[in-house]
């Protein structure tokens, strides 16, 4: 489905019954909501599920120029209020988490927990030329190019040897990606610093990483936990990147438990 939240028409699916917790789920760059199908499903048991597609992913809108992060979120917020939902658990995997964090520091009322996974809160400098790269290449070649790289970052090497067919959904995905969406987004992630204000997200949060992830190493997880308050952090041993889509059953259940944890303690509070 389709909603105008400003000027952008944002692509969206929402499921489960309402008047039940939301959880909103961002995806990773180059992606769109349709990586969450599978997933979804055993989430709307319990919870409202919100998914959509970023802006210039999916059938998402994509404008030229450099996005940020304040804009971001405010695409995440805008449908938010036009759906009518006050408060989410914001579930962001890879850019999706950087998103959830600016939330949970920038619009915390809006915010009933984190879910922050295969992410990271500060773009190191010498990171910079390497997005510059990639955007240049987007920009002349299209994305064809970053198909297999990406993949090839994203998924451990024997999960890719298992032919696994979520592995060529992703590729299609990764492909399909506008090159408005993914050079607008690359600029933002490049130049990504929250870092110094973890300290203030007061929401419970829950930090995901795949002891294998080379694009977000299990450091720059460990670093977020460390500085927002009362945090978890799990790691997932064999996966990488793509945590969610490698270990889909374990993921569910450690989401599940942190979501039935916070709310029992809503409950008694």
């Amino acid at each position: 489905m389709k909603i105008q939240v400003g000027d952008l028409a944002i692509e969206y699916e929402i499921d489960g019954e309402e008047g039940a917790p939301v959880l909103m789920l961002h995806h990773s760059l180059a992606t769109s909501l349709d990586m969450w199908d599978d997933l979804s499903l055993a989430l709307v048991q319990m919870h409202r599920v919100l998914r959509f597609d970023a802006r210039g992913h999916g059938k998402t809108d994509g404008p030229a120029g450099d996005y940020s992060f304040q804009q971001l979120a405010g695409d995440a917020v805008g449908l938010m209020n036009v759906l009518g939902i006050q408060k989410a658990t914001h579930v962001g995997l890879s850019m999706g988490g950087m998103v959830s964090q600016y939330l949970g520091i920038a619009a915390a009322d809006r915010v009933e927990g984190l879910v922050l996974v295969s992410t990271t809160s500060q773009m190191p400098a010498e990171a910079g030329p390497i997005w510059d790269e990639r955007i240049a290449q987007v920009r002349a070649q299209g994305m064809a190019p970053l198909v297999d790289p990406t993949i090839d970052r994203w998924f451990t090497r024997d999960f890719l040897e298992s032919g696994d067919s979520i592995i060529e959904e992703i590729k299609k995905q990764i492909a399909n990606t506008s090159v408005n969406g993914f050079c607008g987004w690359a600029a933002a992630i490049r130049d990504l610093a929250l870092s110094a204000h973890l300290p203030n997200i007061t929401a419970p949060t829950l930090v995901m990483v795949g002891a294998d992830d080379a694009g977000t190493p299990p450091v720059m997880s460990q670093e977020i936990a460390a500085q927002v308050p009362g945090a978890k952090l799990q790691t997932f041993e064999n996966a990488s990147h793509m945590l969610p889509l490698q270990q889909p059953d374990r993921f569910i259940e450690s989401l599940l438990d942190f979501l039935e944890e916070r709310e029992d303690a809503a409950a008694v509070g």
